[in-house]
């Protein structure tokens, strides 16, 4: 092995290429966020016009039911139980906010509930913690299908627990699940209905059912990421010119 051999700057090119693979993968990764994204927003943007369907016929259904718009009768519910406050936390023109959730029992089609958010509570904007309060139970509405959010990588989704009100950072899978039991739907629908319209309407709750203005800067993320790939790749190649011309 000759000397220039030994001299091969094998660790850093090991390191580089490593480095360029997970850069080259993130602006991959990114390239398809945006595609994902730009459906997203076509689908949304499809809401301006789209009719309120029959929530029964579109949860019978098989497939991709997020950002459909459903009517929903909300069954009469049963006798008067004691249940906590369910609040969803959200923040609205920079502030601090609270969603209220509740449920619509469902009489006909595969499940027997879905849970419900019926919107921003105006009387808690800008507290850093809901209240308990009393509402009264929904109505016929008209609202969005949305898929749960995802479960928390860091601390539970639950933020504030007690016998009269329960505080949730965010919705996933097992907080709707614990929701309808809490709300007594046995067999909950896989969604969660933002409300549009209740009749009749909800005093002191504004619904706010699609975000106001989603993002979409993917693109710009990819090109940061395969931009940062070709200058590691830049600077790796001068390096070797001036070992090989050393």
């Amino acid at each position: 092995m000759t000397a220039a051999a030994r001299r091969f700057p094998w660790g850093l090119t090991v390191t580089t290429l490593i480095a360029m693979a997970i850069l080259v993968g993130l602006g991959v990764w990114q390239v398809r966020r945006l595609a994902w994204k730009e459906a997203l927003l076509a689908k949304i943007a499809a809401l301006d016009v789209a009719a309120a369907r029959p929530i029964a016929d579109v949860l019978s259904q098989t497939g991709e039911e997020e950002f459909v718009r459903v009517q929903a009768p909300c069954a009469p519910t049963p006798a008067p139980t004691v249940r906590p406050s369910l609040y969803r936390y959200a923040v609205r023109d920079d502030r601090i906010g609270w969603r209220l959730l509740g449920a619509c029992r469902l009489a006909v089609g595969p499940y027997d509930g879905i849970v419900l958010d019926r919107g921003i509570i105006e009387r808690v904007m800008g507290s850093t913690s809901p209240e308990p309060m009393s509402f009264p139970p929904a109505g016929p509405v008209v609202g969005v299908l949305r898929s749960p959010g995802v479960t928390p990588w860091l601390g539970p989704a639950v933020m504030e627990q007690g016998p009269h009100m329960i505080a949730y950072r965010v919705i996933d899978r097992p907080s709707l699940a614990q929701i309808a039991r809490d709300e007594g739907i046995s067999r909950p629908a896989p969604y969660i209905l933002a409300v549009e319209q209740e009749a009749p309407p909800l005093p002191g709750v504004t619904p706010a059912a699609i975000p106001r203005d989603i993002p979409n800067n993917h693109l710009v993320y990819a090109i940061t990421w395969f931009s940062l790939a070709l200058i590691l790749g830049w600077f790796y190649v001068s390096m070797l010119i001036r070992w090989r011309r050393s």
